[in-house]
């Protein structure tokens, strides 16, 4: 599954097995075939992800909006 990040003046593409998200709604972890959404993700958490090779990352959200497809999760970051 494909997770991109875009940032003001970043984009970034990686290979992930799975993302876990953290809404006001609650928590999600995003998996391939997971229903589409577009979701708006709580301020000051971080967004972990599994690559492919088993290793867990992590990136920083100070806000924005994460758009979900069967095949991959885009992360509309602020900073």
């Amino acid at each position: 599954m494909q997770l991109f990040i875009t940032k003001p003046f970043e984009k970034i593409n990686i290979d992930v097995e799975w993302i876990e998200i953290e809404t006001a709604a609650g928590n999600f972890v995003i998996q391939p075939e997971h229903a589409p959404m577009v979701i708006e993700l709580k301020p000051g958490i971080k967004a972990v992800y599994e690559l492919p090779n088993g290793l867990q990352e992590a990136i920083e959200i100070k806000s924005g909006l994460a758009h979900i497809t069967r095949h991959s999760v885009t992360l509309l970051l602020s900073e």
